[in-house]
């Protein structure tokens, strides 16, 4: 009899602290919500949702959606960012950034499928690209941006003058 009770108290104790556990890390993720979006923390990953929206709701009551998108390391604190869409996640990224955090002297950017844009300020290709989307002729520098981002630029020159400057 001793025995099935110490059994019990320890499926108990177990439970307790997985509630624990699970409190802890959800509350942990609200320090990420910010205007208009709902975060949560699952597996050291920040799930982001837009605010009352459907995946949100979805994940709540079932869990992860079987579509996702992630952003590796991209996040707050370098957190890998995860949604259940690519433009909730440019819209979480821009939102947090305040537009500003990539820009540098002489310099815009824009975040854009989770790869950040570069463009001399002022310049031709940063008029096109706000008009009609990604020109046709790109140059990419894979995992050499903020936050391991892959920088794309309508330029060599323009995308080697920008990681020289911001590094």
């Amino acid at each position: 009899m001793n025995k099935s009770k110490l059994v019990i108290a320890m499926f108990l104790g177990g439970a307790l602290s997985a509630c624990s556990s699970i409190s802890s890390e959800s509350s942990m993720a609200s320090k990420y919500d910010i205007e208009g979006f709902k975060t949560e923390i699952e597996d050291g990953r920040l799930w982001v949702f837009e605010e009352d929206s459907e995946e949100l709701a979805f994940f709540k009551e079932h869990g992860e959606p079987a579509k996702q998108f992630t952003n590796i390391g991209s996040g707050p604190e370098g957190m890998t960012l995860k949604a259940a869409s690519q433009e909730s996640l440019d819209k979480y990224l821009k939102a947090i950034s305040g537009g500003s955090e990539f820009d540098i002297d002489g310099f815009t950017t824009q975040v854009e499928d989770g790869r950040l844009w570069v463009f001399e300020e002022g310049s031709e290709d940063l008029a096109f690209f706000e008009e009609h989307g990604e020109p046709a002729k790109q140059y990419t520098s894979i995992g050499t941006g903020p936050n391991g981002m892959t920088v794309k630029a309508a330029s060599q020159e323009t995308l080697d003058k920008y990681l020289s400057t911001y590094k």
